[in-house]
């Protein structure tokens, strides 16, 4: 790999030339996207700019235990940060969903454009949270597909409604190897909806009294799923 010489896409080159303004010869660093981290020289800009690899910085460790976040698509930026935060804590994938209170129905080109922006977004956050591996974003799917989709070994649905479990009240998380978490939109999942995720293996938990925004749980009980999976 040492010596091999590269060649960047042109939104990278850009940064490079006119953000960053960094001259010939000044070293960078490169991320493949799958765990490895390599110390890289310029050798040319322009509107693509060609470096070669130096030397590995780094490669990441055992992909760890591995959390997937479903996502009932939300509005706006509301999603972006979902994606953002998400990435910049370690879920190994995000799969959005369309439920029936979700804006808009099943629309492919839509969904396209959609998933090259949450990648983007991806990327960028990779890069500022110096995260090697990148987030795995699925196209979206429908809420009906997900009991064939998901193979988790723990399946979470974090419901507004539930009264009985709270997520502290799981049992021990040391012998869980996969998770999968679901969160529906803002104004909630239908209840015709959680029966079928009941149906497909989904455990409905709570995460309190207090009715948080859709992002705001979603990026709380990732944050503390990972907690007890020993990934942060």
């Amino acid at each position: 790999m040492s010596g091999e010489e590269v060649t960047l896409s042109e939104e990278e080159s850009h940064h490079i030339v006119k953000v960053l303004r960094l001259p010939v010869g000044s070293e960078i660093e490169l991320l493949d996207g799958r765990g490895g981290v390599y110390r890289a020289e310029l050798l040319s800009l322009g509107r693509r700019v060609a470096a070669r690899i130096v030397a590995p910085v780094a490669t990441a460790g055992g992909a760890g235990r591995q959390l997937t976040v479903y996502q009932a698509i939300l509005k706006g930026e509301k999603m972006d940060t979902v994606v953002q935060k998400c990435t910049e804590l370690g879920v190994s994938r995000l799969v959005p969903v369309r439920s029936r209170r979700c804006q808009g129905g099943r629309d492919d080109e839509r969904d396209a454009r959609r998933l090259e922006r949450w990648r983007r977004i991806g990327v960028a956050a990779c890069k500022q949270c110096l995260r090697p591996v990148l987030m795995d974003i699925a196209m979206p799917l429908a809420v009906a597909d997900l009991a064939s989709h998901c193979q988790a070994q723990r399946r979470l649905l974090f419901w507004e409604e539930e009264r009985a479990l709270h997520l502290r009240g799981l049992a021990d998380w040391g012998e869980t190897a996969s998770a999968a978490l679901f969160f529906g939109p803002e104004g909630g999942l239908a209840g015709e909806e959680v029966e079928l995720l009941r149906q497909g293996g989904w455990v409905t938990v709570s995460l309190g009294e207090r009715i948080l925004r859709a992002e705001t749980a979603t990026l709380g009980a990732v944050a503390i799923v990972q907690y007890l999976l020993e990934n942060l």
